[in-house]
C-alpha cells in the first residue's frame, strides 16, 4: 500500500481537528520550541492521525519529528506489512524511521506477563532507548478520549484506587505526550476519511479474549444503549475532575515521603517509623506505595493487600521482622527504621551436598497445617519455606506463581507434604502445560545455572511434585473458580 500524506489543508473540519490538537499541546505545555519528537506509529488510524497532525503543526511549533514502530511478531505477514507501511509514511515526510522487532509472545512467557503487559513494556523500553540514543526530547503516543474512558472502566472493574480511575495523563514523566487526548475516535475517523488517508487495521483489536476489547465492543455499547448514551463523555468528565486532584495529592505525598526518608541508595530506602505512624492511614498507604514504586521501579504485582501488609508490619515495629513481597522486594524493621530493598538472589547454591545412595541429600515432612503459618528450615540449602492458609476471598486476582511465592488449591493437596532436593529424573507438569516435563529440561529451558539446580527444593504431595520452589507450580494444583482455600508457600533465605 502506498500511503499518501496531504501537504495542504482545505476542509474546515481539518482545520478544527488540527486546532484542537494544537490547543491541547499548548494547554498542557507538551513541547518546547526546537523539541525533537519521536512519534509512536503502529500504522493504525489513531497513530496515522497523530503523525499527520504533528507533521502539519511542526513548522508553527518548531518541532523535529522521528517515527518509531514496533513489530510484535504476533501477526506474521500482517505485522511485516504494518512495518513497511509505517516506514513508507516516514520516508514520504522525510523523517527518520526507527524499527524494533520483538517476539512479544515469547517475552511474555519468559517474564510471566500477559500479552498486553508484555507488549506495553517492549514498546516503552524501545521508545525510551531510541530517545536516549538519538537525542529526542519527547515521545508522542496516540492515546485519545475513547482510550481514556476505556482504561478508566477497565480499572474500575478491577477495583483500582483513585489514581487508577483518574485516566491517562496528557503528559507522563515530562517526556511522554498525548496530543490527541482531547480528541474522540469518531473525530479521528472522520478526519482520516475526509482526507482519504490510508491506515492499517489490526484484527487483534477485535479479539474478545482481551479485556480491553470486551469493554470496547460489549460493555460500552451496553452502557450507551441501556444507561447513558453519553457515557464516554461522563467518564472523561470524571477523569478531568480527578486528574488535577491526583496531581495535588501526589505532590503532597512526595513532600511527606521526602520528610520521612532517613537514607536512600540504589534499590534501598529507609524511613522513620515514628514519623510514618503519625500519618493518617490513607496517607500511610500512599507513602508506602510511593516508596515501593521507587525501590521496585514499578507497581506490577503489588496489590492493596501488599500495601496493607506493609502498614501492619510497620505498626507492630517488631525489631528484625520482615515482609517478603513480589519480585524480590523486602521490607524489614530495624529499630525505629523501616527499610525497603531488593534481595539480590533467591537462594545460595548448595556446595558439596553429599547425596545418599537413593539420591536424597535432605528430606523434610509436614504432617499437617493447623491454620497458623508454619516455617520449615532447610539447613542444607540455606533456605526456609513458610506455609500459610488463605481464604479465596482474601486473594484478589491471584498470581499463582511469581519469584519465591506460590499459591495452590488446597483441595488438590494431600498430606503429608514432603520437601526434598532435586533428583535427576524428577518430572512435573509446569503451570499451563498438559504433559509432564523433566525438571532437568525445565532448568535448561529457563537457563537456571547448574550450580543452583541442586539447591532448588521440591515440594511433594503424596510423592507428586507440586512445586519447584522459586520457579513454578505443578498445573494439577492451580487455582480455579472452584477453589475455596489456598495454600501459600514462600521461599526465603535462611
Amino acid at each position: 500500500m502506498n500511503p499518501y500524506m496531504p501537504t495542504s489543508i482545505n476542509k474546515q473540519s481539518d482545520c478544527d481537528f488540527l486546532k484542537k490538537v494544537k490547543n491541547t499541546i499548548l494547554a498542557y505545555n507538551m513541547v518546547l520550541s526546537q523539541d525533537s519528537i519521536l512519534v509512536a506509529v503502529s500504522g493504525g488510524p489513531d497513530s496515522v492521525a497523530l503523525l499527520y497532525a504533528l507533521h502539519h503543526l511542526s513548522s508553527c511549533l518548531s518541532l523535529k519529528l522521528g517515527v518509531a514502530h514496533v513489530n510484535h511478531q504476533l501477526r506474521a505477514e500482517d505485522a511485516e506489512m504494518d512495518a513497511q507501511f509505517v516506514q513508507s509514511l516516514a520516508r514520504q515526510i522525510d523523517v527518520p524511521f526507527h524499527l524494533n522487532k520483538c517476539d512479544v509472545h515469547q517475552y511474555a512467557k519468559t517474564n510471566r506477563l500477559s500479552l498486553e503487559d508484555a507488549g506495553r513494556k517492549v514498546r516503552y523500553d524501545f521508545f525510551f532507548n531510541t530517545l536516549k540514543k538519538n537525542g529526542y526530547t519527547r515521545v508522542a503516543t496516540a492515546h485519545h478520549l475513547d482510550d481514556n474512558a476505556e482504561l478508566i472502566l477497565m480499572n474500575l472493574i478491577r477495583g483500582s484506587g483513585k489514581s487508577g480511575i483518574s485516566g491517562i495523563p496528557p503528559i507522563r514523566q515530562k517526556i511522554i505526550i498525548r496530543p490527541l487526548i482531547q480528541v474522540s475516535r469518531k473525530e479521528i475517523m472522520a478526519f482520516l476519511s475526509e482526507n482519504k488517508l490510508p491506515y492499517r487495521l489490526d484484527q487483534t483489536n477485535q479479539d474478545l479474549s482481551f479485556t480491553r476489547n470486551r469493554i470496547r465492543h460489549r460493555l460500552i455499547p451496553e452502557l450507551q444503549s441501556s444507561y447513558n448514551p453519553k457515557i464516554m463523555e461522563a467518564v472523561n468528565r470524571m477523569s478531568s475532575i480527578i486528574q488535577p486532584e491526583e496531581e495535588w495529592i501526589e505532590n503532597m505525598v512526595d513532600h511527606e515521603t521526602s520528610r520521612l526518608i532517613v537514607s536512600s541508595c540504589d534499590q534501598s530506602i529507609q524511613i522513620s517509623i515514628s514519623g510514618f505512624i503519625e500519618k493518617p492511614i490513607p496517607l500511610q498507604r500512599r507513602i508506602a506505595r510511593k516508596i515501593t514504586q521507587k525501590v521496585k521501579g514499578n507497581l506490577q504485582k503489588i496489590t492493596l493487600r501488599h500495601i496493607d501488609e506493609i502498614l501492619l508490619l510497620i505498626s507492630k515495629a517488631t525489631d528484625n521482622s520482615q515482609l517478603h513481597l513480589p519480585e524480590n522486594l523486602l521490607v524489614n524493621i530495624s529499630g525505629n527504621h523501616a527499610c525497603w530493598s531488593i534481595r539480590k538472589r533467591v537462594a545460595r547454591p548448595l556446595k558439596n551436598i553429599q547425596q545418599k545412595p537413593d539420591g536424597l541429600a535432605y528430606c523434610y515432612t509436614i504432617s499437617d497445617l493447623d491454620g497458623s503459618p508454619k516455617t520449615v528450615m532447610i539447613h542444607e540449602a540455606g533456605v526456609k519455606i513458610q506455609f500459610s492458609i488463605l481464604s479465596r476471598i482474601d486473594v484478589f486476582e491471584p498470581d499463582q506463581q511469581h519469584d519465591n511465592v506460590a499459591l495452590m488449591d488446597m483441595n488438590q493437596i494431600h498430606f503429608p507434604l514432603t520437601i526434598r532436593n532435586y533428583i535427576p529424573g524428577d518430572r512435573f507438569t509446569p503451570l499451563g502445560m498438559t504433559g509432564s516435563q523433566k525438571i532437568s529440561k525445565y532448568f535448561i529451558n529457563h537457563k537456571v545455572p547448574r550450580k543452583h539446580r541442586a539447591g532448588s527444593p521440591l515440594l511433594l504431595s503424596k510423592n507428586r511434585i507440586i512445586w519447584l520452589a522459586g520457579y513454578q507450580i505443578d498445573d494439577s494444583i492451580k487455582i480455579t473458580p472452584k477453589t475455596n482455600t489456598i495454600l501459600k508457600t514462600e521461599l526465603f533465605l535462611a
